[in-house]
């Protein structure tokens, strides 16, 4: 009777050892996967946490589809539920806060200058749509023609609440007081919950941070090459003062991804226009997105998250 006790337990432990070894290598080989896998991270997310988001943000609003930067592309945007519009904004000559990219109006009106050296008034003259029916004729609206540059104001009284907003602090140097002006008005309209703010500038996003420490920051970066990593000590750096970095997707991987997230900090490309690149994008398990076409991307989402229910 022993014996056979003695063979019975036996059994037991082999049967034991032999499901222990296999749990443990099951254990190793889905640590494996999804420490270098991205498209297996986003998969679990999925499952985990189907309601994790992945955030479309419009480049200067629906930007591909009506004239960057104007309220025609915002509300687009809007329309085709983007979670943010993306916005940059400049200081006029009378310290007015107006959206627009570039440091001067001849590339997106029919004017010439500086926006540093244009009153409000001169601002309000220029036609801010016409350039973008003559360069894409397949989008052209008659509506887009003669079309201002908005105020910061105009954007906010626009849209209030109903959507979120990551704003682009330019040219700090020429723009001073540029975060101190830009503070007021997003505690103006009650903003704070809806606003992040990104610059290429970390000096202008440390200055911002302390003005207002509860607005989520993001460092833009500009990698002329592809980046497999980035600098550890450069990324707690970024951490004493922003939520997030915001990379040129042309210049980043899926490993550069991973180590921006293992550091405890968001990632979100720009911009990110062809369905390819935004499945990659998402398949590495980015934050968001900012793209020109917002509708793109959220078929992309939609059909990674199909994909994903095993």
């Amino acid at each position: 009777m022993e014996n056979e006790d003695d063979a019975m337990m036996k059994i037991f432990r082999h049967k034991a050892y032999f499901i222990g070894v296999h749990i443990l290598m099951f254990i190793f080989l889905f640590w494996a996967l999804y420490s270098y896998s991205p498209s297996i991270r986003v998969m679990v997310k999925e499952i985990i946490d189907p309601g994790g988001k992945v955030y479309t943000i419009a480049h200067r609003g629906a930007s591909g589809y009506a004239p960057e930067n104007t309220i025609p592309a915002f509300e687009l945007a809007l329309e085709m539920n983007a979670d943010s519009i993306e916005l940059d904004i400049q200081l006029t000559k009378d310290h007015i806060p107006v959206v627009i990219h570039d440091e001067t109006v001849n590339r997106t009106t029919d004017g010439k200058g500086y926006v540093r050296n244009m009153t409000l008034e001169q601002i309000k003259q220029l036609d801010a749509g016409s350039w973008f029916n003559k360069a894409y004729p397949m989008f052209a609206r008659e509506t887009y023609e003669g079309i201002p540059v908005p105020m910061l104001d105009q954007v906010f009284e626009t849209f209030g609440k109903n959507i979120s907003y990551i704003i682009e602090i330019k040219e700090p140097e020429s723009n001073l007081n540029i975060e101190t002006i830009l503070n007021d008005y997003i505690t103006k309209y009650d903003l704070e919950k809806f606003v992040s703010i990104h610059s290429f500038s970390g000096a202008s996003l440390q200055k911002f941070h302390r003005i207002n420490p509860d607005i989520p920051l993001y460092q833009l970066v500009w990698n002329d090459y592809t980046a497999v990593r980035v600098s550890a000590a450069y990324l707690e750096h970024v951490k004493t003062y922003a939520v997030g970095i915001s990379p040129n997707f042309q210049g980043i991987t899926a490993a550069y991804v991973s180590q921006v997230k293992r550091a405890g900090l968001k990632v979100m490309p720009y911009t990110v226009n062809y369905q390819l690149n935004m499945d990659k994008a998402y398949s590495w398990g980015v934050d968001g997105v900012y793209t020109n076409y917002p509708d793109r991307f959220l078929e992309v989402i939609e059909t990674n998250r199909d994909n994903a229910q095993w």
